[in-house]
């Protein structure tokens, strides 16, 4: 699978070139919740879960994630918009929605 910017807008249904809004907010907070098993507890920090409480490979496939696509500086704490993308590559479908 190659991420390229297409894939990346696909995903995260935000257009091109334009800053994210907080009305996509409840659409990472539903991928978010639906990436965990049951039997998972993710630890969760003020708005994303601890990194270091997503099981394993999923831990270090969102290190990339924010570290190569998102660019941020912020390793430790994934946000809803990350689990979007997690999502897609986790389970190969359309993210869920609220």
């Amino acid at each position: 699978m190659e991420i390229t910017p297409e894939f990346i807008n696909r995903v995260t249904t935000l257009p091109l070139g334009l800053p994210w809004s907080k009305d996509e907010k409840p659409i990472g907070q539903a991928a978010k919740k639906k990436f965990f098993q049951n039997n998972e507890h993710p630890v969760e920090d003020k708005n994303g879960i601890r990194r270091k409480s997503i099981p394993c490979p999923w831990d270090e496939v969102s290190y990339q994630i924010i570290k190569y696509v998102s660019c941020e500086g912020r390793y430790s704490i994934v946000y809803g918009y990350h689990f979007r993308i997690l999502h897609e590559l986790g389970y190969g479908m359309d993210t869920p929605t609220p």
